[in-house]
């Protein structure tokens, strides 16, 4: 499925890009992140997101770690060179401490599922305060 980047916010904040391959917590997600303003793009695949992420500079990727044979931490990595500045929230249902170290290498925050939406609005807002070392 072909997406074209999402037009900006009407306060000029870009969209929100969801990836995972669960579609129930992909449609949570989003549902949520709609309802404090934001625009969405959503992929349920790692390949989807990648070809998106090729030509597209988000503001924000939230990204579960598992997508099929693939990771979050792949697109991570893959998307560092196409677009530096866009911000990186990468999502797992487990709190695995070498899955939380790759994510701080790349510049990623990882947050565990199930979300804490406070600490999820912070991050969207610029407020998640600064990344843990990653030793």
């Amino acid at each position: 499925m072909a997406h074209e980047p999402a037009p900006a916010t009407t306060d000029g904040r870009g969209p929100v890009v969801i990836v995972d391959d669960d579609v129930s917590c992909l449609a949570a997600v989003e549902q949520i992140v709609r309802h404090w303003g934001y625009d969405t793009v959503t992929f349920r695949s790692f390949e989807d997101a990648r070809a998106y992420l090729a030509r597209a500079t988000p503001a924000i990727v939230i990204v579960d770690v598992r997508l099929g044979t693939y990771n979050g931490l792949q697109l991570v990595h893959f998307s560092r060179e196409h677009s530096p500045a866009t911000q990186w929230l990468v999502v797992s249902g487990f709190d695995d401490p070498v899955l939380r170290k790759e994510a701080t290498k790349l510049g990623a925050r990882f947050l565990t599922k199930p979300l804490d939406l406070t600490q999820l609005q912070a991050h969207l807002e610029g407020n998640g305060g600064p990344l843990p070392a990653a030793d």
